[in-house]
């Protein structure tokens, strides 16, 4: 769900630290690209999602500074969105766990009512994740992608962090 340039430094304890670069992508190569069939690939006819509702704005939570902050705070987690999936939904946001285990559907039905409708399946309860997730970026003061980092030991244990390196990953 994130995006960026990250430069690392190796500094001591072999632990590379460093700082994304605000608003840096690069395009996919063709081979990197999925096609994310959701819908094919991890709902299951078996499947009983749990159901919600939600006033959150689904395109924020994945665009811009806010969607890259849910995307760090998240992890393995992609998304995709699909038109008009159903009668009654004009547009769905998808979101799975790369291994397939949980997702989450939130849909809108092209009205002027900002209340979306969410379904949630497997261990992870994606949606919960992201309103909190996105709950956390606000509370702290919305940051870009310049405000946060990433530690990585010579094991290729990771953890991301906001302003500064935690406990003993540092440079």
């Amino acid at each position: 769900m994130c995006w960026g340039l990250l430069r690392l430094v190796v500094g001591r304890n072999d632990v590379a630290v460093g700082r994304f670069s605000p608003y840096s992508a690069f395009m996919l190569m063709r081979t990197q690209r999925t096609s994310l069939r959701i819908h094919g690939d991890v709902v299951r006819e078996e499947h009983e999602p749990d159901g919600s509702t939600s006033t959150l704005p689904r395109r924020d939570v994945v665009w811009g500074d806010a969607g890259f902050a849910v995307g760090m705070r998240l992890g393995d987690v992609a998304h995709t969105w699909e038109d008009a999936p159903m009668e009654g939904v004009h547009d769905r946001l998808w979101l799975t766990t790369t291994d397939g285990t949980s997702w989450a559907a939130v849909d809108h039905d092209g009205g002027d009512d900002d209340v979306f409708t969410v379904s949630q399946h497997g261990p992870r309860r994606l949606w919960d994740e992201v309103e909190a997730a996105y709950a956390w970026w606000v509370e702290n003061g919305r940051p870009g992608p310049g405000r946060f980092g990433l530690s990585v030991a010579s094991d290729g244990g990771h953890r991301a962090w906001l302003d500064r390196p935690v406990d003993d990953w540092q440079l």
